[in-house]
């Protein structure tokens, strides 16, 4: 009789190496293509939130204020964001009806405050980059110390996370870097959308034309938003978690936080953010502490919402130049070509 012949054992270990070895081959590319389609995502959403803000424009004729912050004779005040403007223009109308405008959101204001501060604490996936960590997981607390703003009193709150935020303007550390070779940090070098403060009924910080005529260096050449991973309590130094507890309150990460407006470039270090921070020529994908530079999870780079609808990518070694000359709005920069 013929014996029936089977797989050796040494076949058989010869089949799973094989197998292994085109699954590591495979491997990469999946995860390619599926940081990929993250990164569609993460660009659709910034172009939703362009476009909202267009519509706002349209509406008000205006954008809408980075932030604003009232303080009125009585000693009351109020602090807004730009991301609660937008809400009914990102298909949010309910959840811009429970949100009363006449009233900050947080734990200061009384009971309407609170109920600001739930609606604030609502996870909107319109402000979320997939490519970040999940962003239930990144609701914080947020904090603005009493004084921070002339008679404003200590302000706490919750906040659901954005991954995307205001671009203010280029100072500090970075702009001397930038500009170093073209004259000088001089002139106006804010950003497409300012804020408003109100003291006492004197303007402070008046920046009430928020208009599309202002931005003199084209609309195609002036960032509008661009990604900063949000949330916490952690920063990140590239991609990894750094904790600083005394001064995570501070980062305005969430959508409805008015620290999210506040976004004046000054650069970090390249190795990232330290638990002191120091500015620096890094202004993309070294950290995500506000004011210090913008942040993402995708390879390279990140992307940003342009003033004339479009999104744009922007690759972390490009030159400080070329990404300052894109965050003024009226600068009138000579950038070069990349």
């Amino acid at each position: 009789m013929r014996g029936r012949r089977g797989f050796t054992l040494v076949e058989l270990l010869v089949v799973i190496a094989i197998i292994g070895i085109l699954v590591a081959l495979l491997l990469p590319a999946v995860q390619a293509a599926r940081e990929a389609a993250r990164r569609m995502q993460c660009g659709n959403n910034l172009k939703q939130l362009g476009l909202a803000n267009h519509n706002y424009h349209d509406t008000f004729k205006s954008l809408p204020m980075a932030y604003s912050v009232t303080i009125q004779p009585n000693m009351s005040f109020n602090v807004q964001s730009w991301g609660s403007s937008i809400l009914p223009f990102i298909e949010q109308q309910p959840l811009y009806d429970q949100y009363d405008p006449r009233f900050p959101a947080c734990n200061q204001a009384g009971a309407q405050g609170l109920q600001n501060m739930t609606v604030i604490q609502t996870v909107i996936q319109t402000f979320l980059c997939p490519s970040a960590p999940p962003g239930g997981t990144r609701i914080y607390n947020g904090a603005i110390p009493s004084g921070a703003v002339p008679g404003l009193p200590t302000l706490t709150w919750r906040a659901a996370p954005s991954d995307y935020c205001i671009a203010t303007g280029v100072r500090g550390a970075f702009a001397n870097l930038a500009y170093a070779a073209s004259g000088g940090a001089g002139g106006t070098r804010h950003g497409a959308i300012q804020p408003h403060i109100n003291l006492l009924f004197a303007n402070y910080m008046d920046f009430k034309n928020n208009n599309l005529s202002n931005i003199t260096d084209g609309t195609s050449n002036t960032i509008l938003l661009g990604e900063r991973t949000g949330g916490g309590p952690s920063f990140y130094a590239k991609r990894i978690p750094v904790s600083i507890p005394a001064i995570a309150p501070l980062n305005g990460g969430g959508w409805g936080d008015a620290l999210n407006g506040e976004h004046w470039l000054s650069g970090s270090l390249y190795t990232g953010i330290t638990s002191v921070p120091q500015e620096g020529p890094c202004g993309i994908n070294c950290t995500n502490m506000r004011g210090y530079g913008f942040h993402s999870f995708h390879n390279q780079g990140c992307q940003f919402a342009m003033c004339d609808g479009s999104v744009r990518f922007m690759s972390q070694s490009v030159a400080g130049l070329v990404l300052a000359g894109q965050i003024t709005r009226e600068k009138g920069e000579v950038i070069p070509n990349e």
